[in-house]
């Protein structure tokens, strides 16, 4: 009989060191996700554009040019000078802010990536700390700001940051 409970545990133990073992899966897929965070998106955003979307800040464009990929925004939020559009696309937010001259200069995209994946591809943040609910990465004349949402979303912030 104790063999019998020796070879249970033994089992118990390998299947529990095998679970352990597993890598964390990769949740930042294009099935899921407008954004997918790989070389290309990132060497893009370096330069003010989001890979596989309508949305960049290297030249002026305007809420008619994203219309043509997109369609219609479901919603509009009016703040005087700056206006704000909202689509979702692949059940993620993805927020669009216009200033007063009609040019679209801030994007937030909602992306499913954990802290642990969006660190491997991004590196250490330029400004905050890696523990922290923000992680900012200055590249060339855009800055790139993570914002965290729950334990497998992050909200994506891209704007050209001001010329010092």
């Amino acid at each position: 009989m104790k063999i019998w409970r020796m070879i249970g545990l033994l089992i118990l133990l390998i299947a529990l060191m095998t679970a352990c073992k597993k890598e964390i899966p990769n949740t930042n897929t294009a099935k899921d996700n407008v954004v997918v965070l790989n070389n290309e998106t990132i060497q893009g955003m370096e330069k003010g554009i989001l890979v596989g979307t309508p949305l960049r800040l290297d030249k002026k464009i305007r809420l008619a040019d994203v219309e043509k990929v997109w369609g219609k925004y479901e919603e509009m939020h009016d703040h005087e000078d700056i206006h704000t559009y909202v689509y979702t696309i692949k059940n993620r937010r993805i927020v669009i802010d216009e200033e007063e001259l009609k040019t679209l200069y801030l994007f937030h995209i909602e992306i499913g990536i954990t802290r642990e994946e969006l660190l491997a591809k991004m590196g250490t943040p330029t400004e905050g700390k890696k523990t922290g609910k923000s992680l900012v990465y200055q590249k060339n004349d855009y800055r790139i700001t993570f914002r965290y949402i729950d334990d497998k979303t992050w909200d994506l912030i891209l704007f050209k940051a001001p010329q010092d």
